[in-house]
């Protein structure tokens, strides 16, 4: 069967890789840091040009890595969570011919199928014109195929030349193109599809005969004509898809667009923004119905926002679950954690990775839980730790109560029954235990395990002095102190 003749079920069904290059440093941005960890709507963009891969089902997805490798590896990973992954080392960056070398090493020597080639630094590129890309070029049965713009000033990219037939002829740099040709308005946005076997042995024929003395992707439509086999462009509609971030002024800009592109559709959707303007929400956030966010809030990772909660102000949330109805009063910070429906948080408390709240909590103002399970109704209104603890239903955390969970080489477990009162000023040394109805005076320091319905206490015998603070007066006179106003 011609390839040209391929049905649609063919097409879909047929294997197909990617290899996404990221190995460069990024120069105009003016960083120690590596390009693509640079974040947009709070992740590294490279995990957003990524994603639309990841939905397509390419296997294997292979990143090629350079500058700060193990740095990206560990952004790629923390931002797709269990997607498989493979990564290139490009020790040296010779251009991106080579870079997809480096790539295609990873892929398996019985792999058959297509193989498409994208870049770490283009988070705009969504997954519907991708998925048109790769239909459109195993459609036409072409060697070689990539996405091309029309922009009314081409710039600094490669320009797209045509023979008298109109049929693609070659990609020319524009450091290396002639003045006729940089006036071509037709550009490569450099994401490619290829068969993997021509790919094997056209990436080993690039040359590096050029102004740069780089091994050129674009090289691979020369090779391919001299070969005789069809090269076709796929002309894509949207623009700013492929417009690469190379400034700390573009990345200020496509941020500004990807947050107000995410915040129109949250609204779309029934959640009210009462400033969009300071509404920092990633694209990977959901968030029910009737939902009210205050101005100066950031929500990230990949957290789920129930419906009808109320997010006052000034909050930084990533990877939280908060349940319906729940009220974020201003100053919050969670990361990692739980919380159940109709809570109430704060002002100015911190849920750190591990909180988990059944529901129905009151965690209040200068409260801080770490990896803490709290129980359906248990209430802590102000100023207390309560880390690497469970605390059962319907319990009082009075203020200033602490869980000592650290001896200062291992944290400790402290576990607190339902229906108890812990009174104001209380340290719980862990590990330690506290059943059910207790009641712990205040200024209690719990050291052994508490039974089920007790009263504890450790209070000193209080003692008075009488006129203690007359002499106390004197005795600073004497030596020339005086009082503070």
């Amino acid at each position: 069967m011609n390839t040209t003749e391929r049905t649609d079920a063919a097409h879909e069904s047929a294997p197909l890789a990617a290899i996404t290059l990221a190995a460069g440093l990024g120069t105009r941005m003016r960083s120690a840091r590596a390009k693509v960890l640079h974040e947009l709507a709070g992740e590294p963009m490279i995990a957003a040009s990524l994603r639309p891969l990841v939905g397509l089902g390419a296997d294997p997805l292979i990143v090629v890595v350079g500058h700060q490798a193990d740095q990206v590896q560990a952004a790629v990973r923390g931002a797709l969570g269990g997607v498989s992954l493979r990564f290139a080392l490009q020790s040296s960056q010779r251009g991106t011919g080579h870079a997809a070398l480096c790539g295609m090493a990873l892929l398996p020597e019985d792999f058959s199928g297509d193989v498409l080639i994208t870049y770490g630094d283009m988070p705009r590129l969504r997954a519907q014109t991708v998925a048109s890309f790769v239909r459109a070029h195993r459609q036409s049965g072409a060697a070689l195929s990539f996405i091309s713009v029309e922009l009314r000033e081409a710039g600094a990219y490669g320009r797209v030349v045509r023979d008298a037939d109109g049929k693609v002829a070659a990609i020319v740099e524009a450091k290396d193109a002639s003045p006729s040709q940089r006036n071509i308005r037709e550009i490569n946005t450099g994401v490619y599809a290829a068969p993997a076997a021509f790919l094997r042995g056209a990436l080993g024929a690039i040359r590096s005969e050029n102004a740069q003395g780089e091994y050129y992707l674009t090289d691979l439509v020369a090779i391919a004509r001299g070969r005789g086999l069809a090269v076709e462009a796929f002309k894509a509609e949207q623009i700013s898809e492929f417009a690469g971030i190379n400034s700390r002024e573009e990345l200020a800009e496509v941020n500004a667009e990807m947050r107000m592109a995410i915040n129109r559709r949250l609204m779309a959707s029934g959640v009210t923004l009462i400033d969009p303007a300071t509404a920092y929400i990633g694209e990977q956030v959901e968030i029910g119905a009737d939902t009210i966010i205050g101005p100066n809030v950031q929500i990230y990772g990949r957290s789920k926002i129930g419906a009808g909660v109320r997010i006052d102000g000034t909050a930084w949330l990533r990877d939280v679950t908060i349940g319906d109805r729940s009220h974020l009063k201003i100053g919050i910070r969670a990361e990692q954690c739980r919380v159940g429906e109709d809570c109430e948080l704060g002002p100015f408390a911190h849920l750190r990775e591990g909180t988990d709240l059944e529901g129905r909590n009151r965690i209040g103002n200068f409260v801080e839980t770490k990896k803490a399970r709290i129980g359906r109704g248990t209430k802590a209104s102000h100023l207390s730790y309560l880390g690497d603890a469970k605390i059962g239903r319907e319990t009082n955390v009075g203020c200033g109560v602490i869980t000592v969970n650290y001896d200062g080489y291992e944290k400790h477990r402290t576990e607190i029954g339902d229906r108890c009162m812990v009174g104001c000023d209380t340290q719980l040394i862990a590990p330690v235990k506290v059943g059910n109805d207790v009641y712990i005076a205040s200024g209690t320091t719990v050291l052994r395990e508490i039974p089920d319905g007790a009263l504890a206490m450790s209070h000193h015998p209080q003692r008075e002095k009488a006129g203690w603070t007359a002499n106390w007066h004197k005795r600073h006179q004497k030596g020339g102190g005086a009082a503070e106003s």
